[in-house]
């Protein structure tokens, strides 16, 4: 079971906000949270490709450990719909 930790530590919270900083422009409705140097990715992206380029761009990113990518590839069509 995961530890609960009630404040985030401030290297995490920096290295959030660098990826944030990257990542921006990239998908639409993206999340991260870092714990310990592991990233976990949740939002949409357009297409498999932007979904690889955003994971791309977050392991570049210095401290990064692992990479946890829970982003969905939701086409353009989908995601208007969601709208109306």
């Amino acid at each position: 079971m995961e530890e609960f930790k009630p404040y985030s530590d401030p290297k995490d919270v920096e290295m959030e906000s660098l990826i944030y900083t990257r990542l921006r422009g990239m998908g639409t409705h993206l999340h991260v949270k870092v714990n310990g140097g592991e990233v976990t990715l949740t939002g949409t992206a357009e297409d498999y490709e932007d979904k690889r380029r955003i994971d791309t761009a977050v392991r570049s990113v210095g401290g990064v450990r692992h990479v946890i990518n829970q982003i969905r590839v939701v086409a353009l069509e989908e995601h208007f719909d969601n709208y109306r």
